[in-house]
């Protein structure tokens, strides 16, 4: 049934048969005017959203995974800080003629990552509107040290990536054409923020962190840009790039290195840390170091130059 058909409380009351939960922090949740929280250290709060036919392919998106990337996108800000993700909060614009079980489908997406990372959703709002369908996700965590920082970088510092880059921006493409690439589509339909990785890279001591959601370049720039020093980075060939991988790029004429390059939505972790720290047991790898400089980004992919770019509202 459409969302105009079952009535704006109706609704609200499935979603809360999804959402509610207790927990000991929360001690006011969904139902009232507003949620109350005790958190148990320094609060992080980080908001974003994702809008049908920008963030994700109306007719081509499971329902599931459309909310699991509403959760996804704030989850890894957090993740970037060193936060331990706490609460949720949905506000949510649908067109009156939403597909109520679409909608629930979705909501359970939300839900299933944000309680694998140990977050309530507790409050939101939900309105009719002409559309395009939009969800907006407001997240809260928690710190127990220093947050990591887009400012912390050091000249000298080792900089790591943590996660895969280019895979999302492909399978995107192979979304829209139709192909038949599991492992490209599964990246970007259902992104993996990184949380309990920044957990253990703010635990050893990491000052430095960002999270790649806009392409490698672009947000490594911002990254150098906001500690006034230049960045270089040498990408190695990824192993997701399989000769049938390659096969298919060819014949498609695409480029994996601009898509590591430039591509968005891998919510990677790029991070900086001081010589001799070494985060490999971790599962990041080197890729580069940071020098005194003016917030240059000098990035090399597969042993080739890359142009420094990404993902940018508006073009």
């Amino acid at each position: 049934m459409q969302a105009r058909e079952v009535g704006e409380l109706a609704v609200i009351r499935q979603l809360r048969g999804i959402f509610d939960a207790p927990r000991a922090d929360v001690l006011v949740a969904n139902g009232d005017d507003a949620a109350v929280w005790q958190p148990d250290g320094p609060v992080v709060a980080t908001v974003d959203s994702v809008v049908a036919g920008v963030d994700w392919l109306v007719d081509r998106t499971p329902a599931a995974a459309m909310g699991h990337r509403a959760a996804a996108v704030n989850l890894s800000d957090l993740a970037a800080m060193g936060a331990q993700p706490r609460l949720l909060l949905l506000a949510l614009e649908v067109p009156p003629d939403q597909d109520v079980g679409e909608l629930l489908a979705a909501a359970r997406g939300l839900q299933a990552l944000a309680g694998q990372h140990g977050a309530l959703v507790v409050g939101g709002d939900l309105g009719l509107s002409p559309g395009p369908a939009r969800w907006t996700v407001t997240a809260l965590g928690t710190l127990r040290a220093p947050p990591m920082r887009r400012d912390q970088v050091r000249p000298g510092d080792v900089l790591w990536l943590a996660g895969a880059v280019g895979q999302a921006a492909l399978g995107l493409a192979a979304l829209r054409m139709g192909d038949d690439q599991p492992r490209l589509i599964a990246a970007h339909l259902w992104p993996q923020p990184l949380v309990a990785l920044g957990l253990q890279l703010q635990a050893v001591g990491v000052r430095a962190a960002i999270d790649v959601s806009d392409g490698l370049g672009l947000d490594a720039q911002r990254l150098a840009e906001a500690s006034g020093v230049d960045l270089t980075l040498d990408l190695p060939t990824p192993d997701w790039l399989t000769p049938d991988v390659r096969a298919w790029l060819e014949a498609r004429e695409l480029d994996w290195r601009t898509a590591c390059a430039q591509g968005g939505d891998d919510y990677a972790l790029l991070c900086a840390a001081a010589p001799g720290l070494d985060l490999a047991p971790l599962g990041a790898w080197p890729i580069g170091r940071a020098e005194a400089g003016t917030g240059r980004v000098h990035l090399q992919i597969g042993a080739r130059p890359c142009t420094v770019q990404g993902f940018r509202h508006g073009g």
